[in-house]
């Protein structure tokens, strides 16, 4: 039996949304696995050179992990990955690998778990479900983990707003970016967090987006994370002076994602690759869709 699973990129906390929202965009992992006599690894593409090592294969660890919840061993396993989300920029790579791992795994073994079964071990291996909520079930996602459940809430994206996606050419270790953070944070900042969340999601609802670069101006996490992008502050106001309705650091950087109306979208792309190089930044700048499917299966099916 030969399975397949894609999983799509994704960018975590929107800004002010830390460790609750997410979206899914249109770039992607892919994950191939049949039973074979001896296990084997083929990866092509991002990271190939680490991801060998299976101490750091995240999807290798998470069918271990499912295996091992059910007292099983896993087969040898001839696992092939073609890795189009490049790692350590905030796009969600552990996600995306610990999700795909976790379907394939669930397949299987025969378990027969639902989507929202698997999204609790997904968040136990990743530690945040801000990422690997929207690679499973795709689109923009709130997540809640409450009494020992998971909750789950999409949040309709509007039509009119596209996602623009500048990727740095160096690296920011999530671990790295996380010890970073403060402890504790004053109470009218926390406050302050809550109203924007709030505004945020309501803005997108009702499709009332002039308010954005404000109501985006995080406290939480980005004036922390932000000293790992040179020149940041200044990058985010001549984005948003050139016409962006937001600026923020994807996930933990240190990739940022540019929000912007539909039908300026492609002069504000040729304004942000100018302004990034005048800072100093070597970037691939680029326009995606938002992926509303999230982590799909097949089963029996080959990459070309």
């Amino acid at each position: 039996m030969r399975l397949i699973s894609r999983v799509p990129a994704t960018t975590a906390n929107l800004g002010v949304g830390f460790d609750t929202l997410g979206l899914a965009l249109s770039m992607y992992n892919i994950f191939e696995v049949s039973i074979s006599d001896v296990d084997s690894l083929e990866i092509r593409g991002e990271g190939s050179e680490d991801l060998v090592n299976r101490e750091n294969n995240s999807f290798l660890k998470a069918i271990d992990y499912f295996y091992n919840l059910y007292g099983m061993v896993p087969p040898p396993l001839a696992v092939r990955i073609v890795s189009n989300i490049p790692i350590c920029r905030g796009l969600g790579s552990s996600a995306s690998a610990i999700v795909a791992g976790l379907l394939i795994a669930n397949s299987l073994t025969n378990k027969n778990l639902t989507k929202e079964e698997l999204l609790k071990y997904a968040v136990e291996l990743e530690g945040h479900p801000d990422n690997v909520t929207p690679a499973m079930f795709g689109g923009c996602t709130i997540s809640l983990f409450s009494k020992e459940k998971m909750l789950v809430k999409k949040i309709p994206f509007p039509k009119g707003l596209r996602i623009i996606l500048a990727i740095p050419s160096f690296n920011v270790e999530t671990e790295t970016s996380r010890k970073i953070l403060p402890d504790c944070v004053p109470f009218d900042t926390v406050a302050r967090g809550l109203a924007k969340i709030g505004m945020f999601i309501t803005s997108l609802l009702t499709n009332d987006l002039k308010d954005l670069p404000s109501i985006l101006e995080d406290e939480l996490h980005e004036p922390y994370r932000a000293r790992y992008i040179p020149n940041y502050s200044r990058i985010k106001e001549e984005i948003i002076s050139a016409g962006a309705l937001g600026v923020m650091i994807s996930g933990s950087g240190p990739s940022i994602v540019i929000l912007a109306e539909k039908d300026r979208d492609k002069r504000l792309k040729e304004d942000i690759e100018f302004i990034l190089n005048k800072n100093g930044i070597l970037a691939d700048v680029l326009s995606l869709e938002i992926d509303n499917e999230g982590a799909v299966l097949e089963v029996n099916k080959c990459i070309a």
